[in-house]
């Protein structure tokens, strides 16, 4: 339960962050990451707590959302990092296709595939915004999206 508190200290530590300092790719990523977290509370309420034997399908239809949207801000932002948040996605969606294809899965990596990515996402997206931070100080205003 330690693990969770933790987690969520560093997730709204980093969205405030995001949306005070950031630009709107680090605002939007940040909506993403607290979406993904508020809806899962929301899975868990509804359908209990996963038991990781099987896939779970509100787990899998909040992922792949959030896996497209990550992907849309990736390719449009002018930024890099925003890669490295959609490819780790991929990691969740992906964990979640193999679920589905072999059953027998073992839980703890099913958990891991799907669940350990998030981490890594908020560390990401904090750097990024620091970035973003830096890189204003260094050249002033520039555009949050590709002009296309």
């Amino acid at each position: 339960m330690l693990w969770l508190w933790i987690l969520c200290l560093c997730l709204i530590s980093t969205a405030l962050f995001a949306a005070r300092r950031g630009g709107e790719p680090e605002q939007l990523v940040a909506t993403v990451l607290v979406s993904i977290f508020l809806l899962d509370m929301v899975n868990h309420t509804l359908f209990g707590v996963p038991t990781w034997y099987t896939v779970n399908p509100g787990h899998l239809v909040i992922d792949t959302w959030a896996f497209f949207t990550l992907l849309w801000v990736a390719l449009y932002a002018n930024r890099g990092w925003p890669l490295w948040v959609s490819a780790s996605q991929v990691l969740v969606v992906l964990g979640h296709i193999a679920k589905l294809w072999e059953v027998d899965m073992v839980r703890r990596a099913y958990w891991t595939m799907t669940q350990m990515p998030f981490l890594f996402q908020i560390l990401v997206l904090a750097i990024g915004t620091g970035a973003h931070v830096s890189r204003q100080r260094r050249i002033g205003r520039y555009h949050s999206w590709r002009l296309m």
